[in-house]
């Protein structure tokens, strides 16, 4: 290819890649310039960025601490239980898959990836019945479940996909040592499979932080409502944007944050990934 061809390709991908980043980040941008304005300049004109700065929508929010303070603390003991249970069992899993083949392994597997295309609103009723009658509503693992069964299956896929592209000579090696399949397992190839396991803990905290099917039907109760349910009651008789962009705005924060934390190991394992696929 042409150097001048090559240049214009890159430069055309360039302004496609930033308008599509245009495009992700502006809502949420709009969304915190939003909740520095007061009620009456939301209401009266639709503007970028705040003619007047004010905090009165975070004193708003914050006079209710005690209040949002546990909508969040519940928000964090589900997804980071989720999160937690969802690395442990598909390392386990996903180790099992690609090294010790058993007898109906190939079938068991299957159905696990059927999951992943199944509807979650076809199985919402039935969950919520099964619930009911186990006595789990409104009770942390009585959410908890619900969020494996949809985080867990990809994550399977994820850290099968990890395990089944390293050497077998790895393992050769570990046996003559005198390692057990366990130790195998612990000392070698989960620390090179670290990457899939950040893959994993960021595609779970996002998707387990802000979901909101689940525990809006099985979350009813105060004492047990995670933020993305708890931001609904913010509704009285009318919408009051301001607040609702402040108590979004403290929302998005931990989702920010684990991201930053992970970036480079996230993309370095999904470059990974593609190169190996």
């Amino acid at each position: 290819m042409p150097m001048k061809q090559k240049n214009s390709t890159k430069i055309l991908v360039t302004a496609a890649l930033l308008v599509v980043s245009l495009i992700c980040i502006f809502p949420i941008f709009f969304c915190i310039f939003t909740s520095f304005k007061e009620s009456t300049e939301i209401i009266k004109e639709i503007t970028f960025f705040p003619k007047k700065w004010s905090s009165v929508n975070y004193d708003y929010v914050f006079a209710r601490g005690a209040k949002y303070l546990k909508y969040y603390l519940n928000t964090i003991i589900i997804t980071l239980s989720s999160v937690l249970i969802t690395m442990i069992l598909s390392a386990l899993s996903g180790y099992a898959f690609a090294r010790l083949p058993f007898k109906g392994s190939s079938t068991l597997l299957g159905t696990v990836l059927f999951i992943l295309a199944f509807p979650l609103a076809a199985i919402l009723i039935p969950i919520y019945m099964m619930e009911y009658d186990l006595k789990l509503l409104n009770t942390y693992i009585g959410i908890i479940l619900p969020n494996l069964l949809c985080i867990l299956p990809f994550s399977i896929f994820i850290m099968r996909g990890a395990f089944i592209d390293m050497p077998k000579e790895l393992e050769d090696s570990a046996e003559i040592d005198g390692c057990t399949v366990p130790q195998t397992w612990w000392y070698i190839m989960l620390p090179l499979a670290r990457n899939a396991l950040v893959i994993v803990l960021v595609s779970g905290f996002y998707n387990v932080w802000g979901e909101y099917t689940i525990a809006k039907t099985l979350a009813t109760k105060d004492a047990i409502m995670p933020i993305s349910v708890a931001l609904t009651l913010l509704k009285s008789e009318d919408w009051n944007y301001g607040v609702l962009a402040a108590a979004i705005t403290l929302s998005i924060i931990p989702p920010i944050v684990v991201f930053s934390i992970f970036q480079d190991k996230l993309v370095e394992g999904m470059s990974a990934g593609a190169v190996k696929g």
